[in-house]
């Protein structure tokens, strides 16, 4: 693919930036993927890339997206926006969680194909692309965005962003017949807002222009309702048996009580230790801090007077009265703001 010249979007950090084609991709892009009766895929006229700089001493920066959009705006153009996000996105899982795209997909690169018809929604695939430069590996890491003339809500198009690239990204638990097979998906929108939402930094053009309020009314209403449920249950295999939502919501949060009372560097080892079944998470988790003699957990005011549960680390706690202990899991009861154990 030829343009005759790069307009440059820089973001507020050396670390990442937008690059936006001013001219149509000749030849245009076809999509991996074939859609209708016919069997032929979507073709795509223009493109921007989202780079970052990873891995490396130097100041090079790398290429981590590809977005390709069927038309091209004046006013609102929606390709530089979904860059922008996926490159916050990406910072947080690479600086938090200490992921990276995968490297045997296009050189860690995710393409990224918004779609003007389909059905409304989303999809993630790993697919083969013959369009793929010579060379190179055929293999891709790929998002579809569907029927863009009713993706118009902020919150919504943040949601699917931060939900197919959870899919894209994070480890893979699956054996779901609802909502998804995988729970991956769900997990990175709860689990990516939860974060960002609430950081002091925030900025709505990092984040598909939704405004703070906005992005922490939805965590409040969507995703703090999981991660108060796990804090509350004791930690065992049975909490994450069975094959719906209800499970599926069990494992989503369990991490997401793990990220906001220990950090996103605790999770990312959490799931990297516990790898593809959500019955061993608390185990996981217990295996993560078995090293740990002193912790300062946050106590979000809802959970304050209820019982709560946390690995049971050897120590004195202090901030709460301790109720029982089972399994090398303690029972606490919280009354100030942080829960401290020292030795």
């Amino acid at each position: 693919m030829i343009a005759s010249a790069l307009a440059w979007l820089l973001l507020d950090t050396p670390k990442t930036e937008v690059r936006q084609l001013d001219s149509p991709l000749k030849p245009v892009k076809k999509s991996p993927l074939k859609f209708t009766d016919k069997n032929i895929p979507f073709e795509f006229e223009w493109m921007s890339e989202g780079y970052a700089q990873a891995w490396s001493s130097t100041n090079e920066l790398q290429l981590r997206f590809r977005i390709f959009a069927q038309d091209r705006k004046v006013h609102s153009d929606l390709s530089p926006s979904v860059a922008k996000t996926l490159l916050h996105l990406w910072k947080f899982n690479y600086d938090e969680l200490k992921i990276d795209h995968k490297p045997d997909y296009s050189r860690s690169c995710i393409d990224v194909y918004l779609c003007w018809s389909g059905q409304p929604g989303g999809e993630h695939l790993f697919d083969e692309d013959p369009q793929a430069p010579r060379g190179g590996s055929s293999k891709v890491n790929t998002i579809y965005i569907y029927d863009l003339p009713t993706f118009k809500e902020r919150m919504e198009q943040l949601r699917e962003v931060a939900h197919e690239y959870g899919h894209a990204t994070l480890p893979a638990v699956g054996g779901y017949d609802y909502p998804e097979y995988w729970a991956n998906g769900f997990l990175g929108e709860k689990l990516f807002l939860s974060e960002l939402c609430n950081r002091k930094d925030y900025d709505p053009e990092t984040l598909m222009g939704v405004p703070q309020a906005e992005c922490q009314a939805w965590v409040r209403d969507k995703a703090r309702p999981l991660m108060f449920k796990a804090a509350q249950t004791f930690p065992n295999a049975e909490m994450f048996k069975g094959k719906g939502e209800s499970a599926m919501n069990q494992y989503i949060g369990y991490l997401l009580w793990v990220q906001f009372a220990f950090s996103p560097k605790v999770v990312s080892r959490v799931m990297k230790i516990n790898g593809s079944q959500a019955g061993t998470l608390p185990e996981s988790l217990k295996e993560c801090v078995s090293d740990v003699s002193s912790m300062d957990i946050p106590i979000h005011i809802d959970l304050k007077g209820k019982l709560i549960w946390l690995p049971d680390i050897p120590g004195t706690w202090s901030g709460a009265k301790v109720r029982l202990r089972k399994k090398g899991f303690v029972g606490l009861v919280p009354s100030a703001d942080i829960v401290r154990l020292r030795p």
